[in-house]
Formats: C-alpha cells, structure tokens, sequence
C-alpha cells in the first residue's frame, strides 16, 4: 500500500512545521510525515525549510536582530537576509511567523509529538528527514551528520522498522550517510540532474524522491523514471501534490510508493476510493 506523507505537515491546513500542522496530518490518517532540519549557532537541528527566515518570519522586523542581516552563497543561490546559524535556538523561538504565533520547533520536539502520536493512534507514525544544505552547514563549522544520528539515538529510532527514512538532494551526503547508519536513505531528484541513473542510485540509497512531473506527465503518461527506479530496487516517493483529490488519484494509479502531500486527507481520501475500487 502507497505511503501517505504529511509533507512539512499539513500546510494546506495549517502552518508548515508547526507541530499543530504536524498533528493534524497524522490525525487526518497520514502514515508518516516529512519535516525538513536546518542548524542553529548553537547546534540545535531545527524544523525549517530554509535557513534564511525573513521570509517565513517576523525577523525583518525585530529591531534588535537588524544587524543580523547579511548576505550568504547558499548551495547555488546568493541570497539577503537572516540565517538560522547566526541565532540560537532560544532566539529562533522568540521569532515567529507574520501572521500567525507558531513558534520554531526543534527536531527534538518533532520526534516527541511522533512518538506521542504514535501511541495515542496505536500505530507507528513514519517520519521523513530532509537535511537542507549538509555541505553548507558543514562548511559553516555547524557538520549535521552526528548531530542527527545522535538525536534519533536519544528517541530510539535509529534502526530500521522505526518508519524514519534520511533524504536529501545532495549526493554526497546521502552517501556519506549509508555506511553510518541502517536506517533508508533517499535521494531526492528533480530536473537539473542532467541524467538519473537508478542502477547507481541503488548502490547507496533505498529510495528516490522525484518531483511528481517526473513520474507522471500532464498528459497523464507515466514517465519511464518510475519503472528505471523499481527495476533497480528503489521505493519511489514523489513531491509534492497539492491538487485536488483526483490528482492524488492519478499518482497512487501509477504505482508510486509514497506520495509528499500538502493535503493528507485528500489522499487518504484517495487512497481509499482506490482501494474499494471507485470510479475516477
């Protein structure tokens, strides 16, 4: 049966990364969700797609973090702002998002409401891990690598059958992390991998993450990719739906693993119109 994934919780509801969003996917009947972790200056793993945060912050506004605010070459992007490695983490939770008080949550945190959630529901709730930038935050003197395994040692989810997958688009890293960990590894994918080969992706990870319009067109074909992947061994777990129900639908059709979803319960809605046999 196809994975559905909360992706960064259920931001089609609510906040993304909040653990009221995280919540609500795993209460909407999703069977794991994705968070993204980014560094503090003082080393703490943070829930935050990027570490720059004016954007989903009210950072730009605080005066007493107006000096804070520079400029950083950041994988392939040079970008103004705020970054989470120049605050700590008890400063990062005193900022919080323009519209709405949600405050920054730790991978600590995260790992807690699982675990919490798990047991309220009776079953294991699947968390997937993308580490954003390892290079960069490596560089920075801030390594993620034995602060993340750590971290999943302290809640014991650091084996498999724990439903916890590593991802991330930087191929090294995901590399660097299959001899230090039995836990899956997946390596995300989009279009400016000039060539995707699975047979070599398989030597180090378990699973590919494509973008969902490399897996199935607008023209409703199913792209080769999806079959390239299964003949080599990897789970497909495709980002990121946001369409309505029959858009899910359409990709737990064309036989994917998972799906990241900004709406769980349109997939699980989805999912289960497939399983009783409904018409599309």
């Amino acid at each position: 049966m196809p994975l559905v994934i909360g992706h960064r919780g259920a931001p089609g509801h609510l906040p993304e990364h909040s653990l009221e969003s995280y919540r609500l996917a795993i209460r909407m009947g999703a069977d794991a969700v994705e968070t993204d972790i980014v560094m503090s200056s003082d080393g703490v793993l943070v829930v935050r797609h990027e570490n720059e945060l004016s954007r989903t912050t009210d950072v730009a506004s605080r005066p007493e973090f107006a000096e804070r605010r520079t400029v950083r070459h950041v994988g392939d992007k040079v970008r103004g702002g705020w970054f989470t490695e120049d605050f700590t983490f008890a400063e990062l939770r005193t900022l919080h998002a323009p519209t709405v008080h949600e405050p920054i949550i730790s991978l600590d945190e995260l790992l807690l409401l699982v675990a919490e959630e798990s047991a309220r529901a009776g079953r294991r709730i699947g968390l997937h891990i993308e580490v954003k930038h390892p290079a960069y935050f490596a560089a920075a003197g801030l390594p993620m690598v034995q602060p993340l395994l750590q971290t999943l040692r302290d809640h014991g989810v650091d084996l498999p059958g724990k439903r916890v997958w590593i991802q991330s688009f930087d191929p090294e890293f995901v590399r660097r992390m299959d001899p230090l960990t039995s836990l899956p590894l997946v390596q995300l994918v989009d279009e400016t991998w000039s060539r995707i080969d699975c047979h070599a992706i398989a030597a180090y990870a378990d699973a590919i993450g494509p973008r969902r319009t490399m897996v199935l067109g607008a023209d409703g074909a199913v792209r080769p990719l999806l079959a390239e992947a299964h003949r080599a061994g990897l789970k497909v777990f495709v980002w990121t739906l946001r369409g309505p129900v029959s858009a899910h639908r359409a990709m737990l059709a064309a036989g994917v693993d998972g799906v990241f979803t900004d709406y769980a319960d349109r997939a699980v809605e989805a999912l289960a119109r497939s399983v009783v046999g409904e018409p599309a």
